[in-house]
């Protein structure tokens, strides 16, 4: 049945239960148009085209992200940066296929845009250029949604192959240590993003020359 009025709104809807039920790859304009009762080419009356879809999704997911961007200020670094990260990890995964909806994409809501001056703002506050500061953030962001997207792929993979069969294929006197950390390559746990972060953040420091502090 189609729904009582096709909007913006109402297509991008229809593409977040399309992603909860079969991933990105089940978001097509057939699949679409079939979700919402019509054409196709009606779509095309609200939206250019799929790439405008999936900037529309991604922007809905850096909205949430950035509704509480006004805590940032005065937030130390390397608070700000790990809080960051955290958060973009977590958001991500609440979405199947969450890190691959948001790649590539570019942002539509000019609130959400305004907001990263905060967290922009707060590093520069902390000794970063601006430059600098949106490099930091920039990288913060790219490894987070790479590393979901890999962590997005083992769980739909999970059972597929785990670590007693990569330990099958080495030999643990020849290969003792890449036999020994089988289960954190195939597993990806929680703590391999607390220590690539803390990495991201160290390495951060020591580019720009910035004072060495235990983590808050």
């Amino acid at each position: 049945m189609p729904r009582a009025v096709l909007s913006r709104d109402a297509i991008i809807d229809a593409a977040f239960e399309l992603l909860a039920e079969g991933g990105l790859d089940a978001i097509t304009a057939r699949a679409l148009a079939g979700r919402l009762g019509v054409q196709a080419g009606a779509l095309y009356y609200h939206l250019k085209d799929m790439a405008a879809l999936r900037d529309e999704m991604a922007t809905r997911i850096i909205r949430r992200m950035t509704a509480d961007a006004a805590d940032a200020a005065g937030m130390a670094w390397r608070t700000l940066l790990r809080e960051m990260a955290h958060r973009w990890r977590g958001l991500l995964l609440e979405y199947r296929d969450g890190a691959r909806v948001v790649s590539g994409t570019f942002l539509t809501d000019d609130e959400a845009l305004r907001a990263t001056e905060t967290p922009l703002a707060a590093l520069v506050a902390e000794g970063f250029s601006p430059v600098d500061a949106q490099r930091a953030l920039l990288a913060v962001n790219v490894f987070v949604s790479g590393y979901v997207v890999e962590e997005q792929q083992r769980l739909a993979a999970a059972g597929r192959y785990t670590a007693a069969d990569r330990q099958a294929r080495l030999d643990p006197d020849a290969q003792p240590l890449n036999y020994a950390v089988s289960a954190e390559v195939v597993e990806f746990p929680r703590e391999s993003f607390d220590w690539a972060v803390e990495a991201l953040i160290a390495g951060i420091g020591v580019r720009l020359g910035l004072p060495a502090t235990a983590p808050s």
